[in-house]
């Protein structure tokens, strides 16, 4: 790297990688940091003088790793008997993301053929952030050796901007964590909240809680306070008295609510008496939307009832944050340690958010007569915010359990009049208990993109998930969430494999996308050569695409790591020597490395679906203890393997007498060995061939017909 001040330092960065698939480090994402230690090779943290004291002087908080001691306070104990700096850097790297709220919890630092130089592996939440901490490790490390002061602070602080600048919301990423645990595929679109769930013609996209299911005209129509009013009052719903403002209206109400027409977070509301001048408050809710609303004033609390695919899921109380008078502090020093809670912190990644001072705190300050030097007396409670969002620094109370079925049916009825698959529908009512009928409450917003935090993470009451909601809409249980892929690796043939698989699929009637060779073909159209992560993810991408055959290389699972999460089926051919330009790859010794890296293809796999595996090829085999889906083998003869394998249930293809055999759940099927195959290899891409097609069509008479017709 042509960093000048790398070159005066004694650890030195040589690279930094980063792998965004399963790969030859770990089966997530990590950035692989290639750090030469120079004339701190093999010297031990031990033999460094106050080496242990600056560091857990600098990163006390190091005290939780437990290490391989596997106990707190277990790197710690290693650091004192001494380790080597490559592996204090791996961990200074996953302290740094952890205190900024990025808990990555892995990493492993390898040596490499080159003498000094290790590879130290670190996961990460965000690229940006796993790249700029393994960098400050490296620092923070090197201002020890050169007994230079060094700013944790500052770094952290730096992550921290950019975990809410780059990480994805509560309520994105709740959907993807559920998501996770049910296997649906998911990619990234963009830098914010746009994603992708699922693959090919079963995809489904997400931006927050939008879905690409959701009703646009709805959303249209819920960020129109006004239309919304007029939609739900047809509907027969209890909604608050509003009037669109204009200089000669006389406002008929004691209180009232000056809002925008069109606006979120609660920007440009105010709530105002009869006869008191509303004159600034007209012209603050009037640089959010041309039209600003009078709206009664109803009194009570606020609730967010939540409603997925027109079905209630959740309910919590929200208020805006609130100080409390003691008589001794200010209102600036009572905010101040409202913000000390450990559960707020800055932007929405935490349980709660801080509160800023700004142009609205001051504004109500103002009206009840306050500063902020003003000390505000004894129990006297003054709301920071007109609105109650999260954003802003709101609470939320979880009442799932004891809304009134009334109050369910009003927010269920709303959503389905607006239109909205996701809303969120804000009740006033004085007790959720109570019928909002009963209790003269009202409706006084429908809100599209509803924000799942506060049922993730209410400050009191039962958390609640409603990513498991929004996915059964989604993906209802027992549909398909992705389509297949099959993925093949292998030092020979795999291009011919993809190929035979591709080309039989499309015969009995299968929309292929199919990769190898650096081309990608969709539909039997073929796209300009590209490198094989984006032209995998692509595939993958495309709502056009029934089944897909991809290829995957050596060089693309250490170079990037594998372009997809799990493989329906996955394929291992051979493993064999005859790689050339591996020099770059300072982990690579062997065929043991190269058949380890490949081994990425065998266990990435969903665990009902299939790995095959060659029989004949030493590598290959031993990966079956490696994986947790369904193996098959194949064989180019009836082998003792093979044979063990049937006797234990298992599945297999091989070939006897001159014919290949599927030997699937204690049946046996036969095919004449088709012509075409000569070489040892094109068995051996014929039968792992076979062992996929027979699983997708199981229909011995169709791959006959494919054999004899569309192969010769």
């Amino acid at each position: 790297m042509n960093n000048p001040d790398n070159l005066l330092s004694p650890l030195q960065i040589l690279d930094i990688k980063i792998m965004q698939g399963a790969n030859y480090f770990s089966a997530g994402n990590v950035v692989v940091l290639l750090l030469d230690l120079n004339e701190y090779d093999e010297v031990f943290t031990n033999q460094i003088p106050g080496f242990y004291t600056k560091l857990s002087s600098l990163l006390p908080s190091l005290i939780e790793h437990h290490c391989s001691v596997g106990k707190r306070g277990g790197f710690f104990i290693r650091v004192k008997e001494g380790t080597l700096l490559g592996h204090v850097t791996e961990h200074v790297a996953i302290e740094l993301q952890t205190m900024a709220g990025m808990n990555v919890g892995f990493g492993k630092t390898r040596r490499t053929t080159k003498e000094g130089v290790y590879n130290v592996v670190v996961r990460y939440l965000d690229e940006e952030a796993g790249i700029y901490a393994v960098k400050s490790a490296v620092k923070l490390i090197n201002s020890i050796l050169k007994d230079k002061l060094f700013d944790v602070k500052k770094v952290v602080n730096n992550l921290i901007r950019i975990r809410e600048r780059r990480l994805f919301g509560p309520s994105t990423q709740s959907v993807i964590d559920e998501a996770k645990k049910r296997k649906i595929p998911y990619f990234r679109l963009d830098k914010y909240n746009l994603v992708q769930l699922g693959t090919g013609k079963y995809l489904k996209q997400i931006r927050a809680t939008l879905t690409s299911d959701t009703n646009f005209i709805a959303v249209e129509t819920a960020d129109d306070k006004y239309l919304t009013n007029s939609i739900l009052s047809d509907a027969g719903l209890p909604i608050p008295n509003t009037f669109i403002y204009n200089n000669q209206l006389n406002i008929p109400f004691e209180k009232f609510v000056i809002k925008p027409r069109f606006g979120n977070l609660g920007k440009g509301i105010a709530i105002k008496s009869k006869n008191e001048d509303i004159k600034y408050e007209i012209e603050n809710a009037s640089d959010y939307s041309s039209d600003v609303l009078i709206q009664e004033f109803i009194n009570g609390h606020t609730y967010r009832i939540l409603v997925i695919d027109y079905k209630f899921v959740a309910a919590t109380r929200i208020d805006p944050p609130k100080i409390k008078g003691n008589g001794k502090d200010t209102i600036k020093e009572l905010i101040e340690k409202l913000n000390e809670d450990p559960h707020r912190g800055i932007g929405d990644k935490t349980p709660l958010t801080e509160v800023k001072i700004d142009e609205e705190t001051l504004y109500i300050l103002k009206a009840n007569n306050l500063g902020l030097d003003s000390i505000l007396e004894k129990d006297r409670i003054i709301s920071l915010k007109n609105s109650p969002n999260l954003k802003l620094g709101g609470t939320s109370i979880d009442v799932t359990d004891v809304i009134h079925k009334d109050n369910i049916f009003v927010a269920e009825r709303a959503a389905r009049f607006i239109g909205l698959n996701v809303a969120g529908v804000d009740l006033i009512v004085s007790d959720i208990r109570k019928s909002i009928f009963a209790e003269n409450g009202a409706i006084i917003e429908v809100n599209a993109a509803p924000d799942f935090r506060m049922h993730l993470m209410p400050m009191a009451g039962k958390r609640r998930n409603p990513a498991v909601n929004l996915l059964n809409m989604l993906f209802p249980p027992q549909k398909p969430n992705h389509i297949p892929l099959i993925a093949v690796t292998g030092t020979q043939g795999k291009e011919k494999a993809v190929q035979i698989i591709s080309d039989a699929l499309k015969y009995f009637g299968y929309k292929v996308g199919r990769y190898a060779k650096n081309e990608l073909e969709i539909n039997g159209f073929k796209f300009t050569k590209q490198k094989p992560f984006a032209a995998v993810r692509s595939l993958l991408k495309d709502p056009t695409v029934d089944i897909a055959v991809v290829e995957v290389s050596l060089e693309s699972i250490l170079n990037d790591g594998l372009a997809y999460q799990f493989a329906d089926f996955g394929i291992v051919l051979n493993v064999a020597d005859s790689y050339e330009n591996l020099d770059s790859y300072v982990y690579i010794r062997d065929l043991d490395d190269i058949a380890y890296a490949k081994s990425v293809v065998a266990e990435e796999v969903y665990d009902n679906g299939f790995t095959i595996l060659n029989a004949d090829d030493k590598f290959s085999y031993r990966m079956k203890k490696r994986i947790w889906s369904r193996p098959i083998l194949f064989s180019k003869r009836y082998s003792d393997k093979i044979k063990n394998h049937i006797n234990k249930g298992g599945r297999a293809v091989f070939i006897k007498q001159g014919k290949v055999v599927l030997h699937l759940s204690d049946k046996e099927f036969e095919l004449d060995l088709p012509a075409f195959i000569k070489s040892s290899l094109e068995k051996d891409i014929f039968l792992a061939s076979i062992s996929v097609l027979y699983q997708l069509v199981s229909d011995i008479d169709k791959i006959d017909d494919f054999i004899s017709k569309g192969l010769n």
